[in-house]
């Protein structure tokens, strides 16, 4: 395989592990979120430094209003999230055939072990790498 070749596999495998990163961003997005949340309800025992309103309305209002601000910007990182996840599974959707298909789904998005895979699919191993090989060369994306 030329370079040029393998530079193009790999910057494909780079944009497919972008599901599993774009996953596990938005589920550290929705914990943080569910920590605000909790904080907020019980804040007796939060220890995030933030006024408790024992300095006025004023220092209350500005921890409300701060952490509004916080909950909008972590709804947008959420989204954003979203939309690159469902980018690659929308460019693995697109494509044509069932078995490539199948193959970069169980392996990219799924996250199946490399091993369980040929079974799953009813091939062989060295059926499954040719598969998976032909898959990645004419999987298609475009970056942003």
């Amino acid at each position: 395989m030329e370079k040029a070749q393998w530079e193009e596999i790999e910057a494909k495998k780079e944009y497919l592990n972008g599901y599993r990163r774009a996953k596990r961003r938005e589920q550290m997005i929705l914990e943080q979120i569910q920590k605000i949340r909790l904080d907020a309800m019980m804040p007796a025992v939060s220890n995030d430094g933030m006024p408790k309103g024992k300095g006025g309305e004023h220092d209350l209002s500005d921890y409300i209003e701060r952490r509004e601000a916080l909950f909008d910007e972590l709804k947008k990182d959420k989204l954003e999230a979203i939309r690159e996840y469902q980018k690659i599974y929308k460019d693995i959707k697109a494509m044509e055939d069932d078995e490539e298909r199948e193959a970069l789904t169980r392996y990219y998005l799924l996250r199946e072990r490399w091993d369980d895979i040929p079974s799953k699919m009813g091939v062989s191993r060295t059926k499954f790498y040719n598969i998976y090989d032909a898959a990645l060369k004419t999987f298609k994306f475009y970056k942003k």
